[in-house]
């Protein structure tokens, strides 16, 4: 390793001033999610001197770790940083965060939840069903922003966009290192916030079977079938991209040589608390890594070292998270028939036939089949009462194919080549404008008045059972002792105007494509 940072060393003095080395973004990384793993004992009802010092010091420790062992040679320049975190916002901002623009139905429970958090002192519980229950759910993104807006309704709003906006351009910015050039860098960008499967050919097809198609939410067209746009994923549900592509990252930089196994490793359990989802998605190349390690021997105890403090640090987000979950129920789905291969068709094999026969061999092959294995299998096995599954932990194999065909789009040469590539990528970017322009037609969202509990029932969406957020005292394995309840009794209207809301959004209150 000593090695290695004198020849880091020597690499930074002969880069140009105006650029951030690529271990410094990710020591960040690592420390905003360390930083949620060592809150949430303050929601559980540890002693606040207790977490402010765990908080302050132990996901610096973990920063400095990895700053150590990645090497210091790749650098992002200062404009490609400011473009990053430029658009992280401006997508953000498009999703509804800060109230400025339209949010989809799903946040009439996010608001809710970072409300509750906001408002009331740690930790606290509902009265729900007949007993006390407590808020169970993955709070990773809401820690902070609950913490800097306290009980100001402005404050929570601009925090948590200001929060996500900083996760979201260094994740842009990571990747960015994954590409030689500037325009290799924005091919890419434009690529990975573009990418969809090719939702717009299924809707059509929905349409001319049975009379009629939702155009403001398309991927609805395959019912229970879905496999998240980028766009989906900020606007809808930021907390799931977020993990998900920063494991695809993490597990890109190693692959590329650009960051050690340990990273990656680590990387897993930090994430939990954003997307327990995402980790079923990251487990197969999980595997994957840790047997290339082993029979290359290219590890060593640092990288261990590194993991197992990172999963220390994770283990009581993982004890939270699992408090009560085997009542959420799930377990084998059949595939739909011709509704299952037709998805397939439009979703995954148009990327896997690109990828796979990729002339210039530049392809990590391995990788693009352990993702398509992934994709085409995650639909037959559900957890809880809708498809989260499916949508959440193939965010991590989407985010990898997303990013191979960014890289193989910078390899083309031949005109068919780039036709196909262009043509894919025009249909696949029809569900993310049809997203952003729902938001231009619809009125920003309004502010939260109920409790989480008393949103449940209201909310636009599809209500799920309770266990999917709550859960009863005696299902932690830890002794929590509320210092507040959450008043039962709620307002007239939860919100103070109407949310507007598109047909499609409707149809998902009652299950309905």
């Amino acid at each position: 390793m000593t090695r290695g940072l004198t020849q880091a060393a020597s690499d930074d003095r002969r880069m140009p001033p105006l650029s951030v080395p690529l271990r410094g973004l990710t020591a960040a990384l690592v420390a905003l999610f360390a930083l949620d793993s060592m809150l949430l004992p303050g929601l559980l009802g540890l002693p606040t001197p207790l977490v402010a010092t765990f908080a302050l010091l132990l996901p610096l420790l973990l920063a400095f770790i990895s700053w150590k062992l990645m090497s210091g040679e790749r650098r992002i320049d200062l404009w490609t940083l400011i473009l990053c975190f430029v658009v992280a916002a401006i997508l953000l901002i498009l999703g509804g965060e800060g109230r400025l623009f339209y949010a989809t139905p799903d946040w009439q429970i996010r608001d809710a939840v970072l409300a509750d958090m906001g408002n009331h002192r740690w930790p606290f519980d509902y009265w729900l069903d007949g007993r006390t229950q407590l808020l169970r759910a993955p709070v990773g993104m809401y820690l902070v922003p609950a913490l800097l807006g306290g009980a100001s309704q402005l404050g929570r709003d601009w925090a948590l966009l200001a929060h996500n906006s900083l996760i979201l351009g260094l994740l842009f910015a990571q990747g960015a290192a994954l590409f030689e050039t500037r325009r290799a860098r924005l091919i890419a960008l434009v690529v990975f916030i573009m990418f969809s499967g090719l939702d717009v050919l299924g809707n059509i097809i929905h349409q001319r079977m049975v009379g009629w198609a939702y155009w403001d939410h398309i991927e609805v067209w395959a019912a229970n079938y879905q496999y998240s746009s980028h766009i989906t994923q900020i606007f809808w549900v930021p907390q799931h991209g977020f993990a998900g592509w920063a494991l695809a990252l993490a597990y890109l930089l190693w692959r590329k040589g650009l960051a050690p196994i340990g990273l990656f490793a680590a990387s897993i359990p930090l994430v939990a608390l954003w997307s327990p989802f995402a980790l079923f998605g990251a487990l197969p190349f999980a595997l994957f890594a840790g047997l290339s390690v082993l029979r290359s021997g290219s590890w060593d105890w640092c990288d261990v070292a590194f993991c197992a403090l990172a999963l220390a640090l994770a283990l009581p987000a993982l004890f939270y998270l699992a408090a009560g979950a085997g009542s959420v129920g799930g377990g084998p789905l059949p595939p739909n028939g011709g509704l299952y291969i037709l998805f397939m068709m439009l979703e995954v094999v148009p990327f896997l036939w690109l990828l796979l026969r990729d002339r210039t061999k530049g392809v990590d092959r391995t990788t693009i089949l352990i993702a398509g294995a992934c994709l085409l299998l995650m639909p037959l096995w559900k957890i809880g009462a809708n498809n989260d599954f499916e949508m959440r932990a193939s965010i991590m194999p989407l985010a990898l194919i997303a990013i191979a065909f960014a890289e193989w789009a910078g390899r083309l040469e031949l005109r068919e080549e780039k036709a196909w590539f262009l043509v894919i990528l025009a249909l696949g970017s029809v569900t993310g404008a049809a997203e952003i322009a729902r938001v231009f037609r619809l009125a920003p969202s309004p502010a939260p008045q109920c409790s989480l509990a008393g949103a449940w029932d209201r909310q636009t969406g599809f209500v799920v059972p309770h266990a999917s957020y709550f859960a009863v005292r005696d299902a932690f394995p830890f002794k929590i002792h509320p210092a507040e309840r959450v008043n039962s009794a709620q307002p007239a209207h939860c919100w103070d105007r109407p949310w507007n809301v598109s047909r499609s959004d409707l149809a998902r209150k009652h299950g309905h494509p």
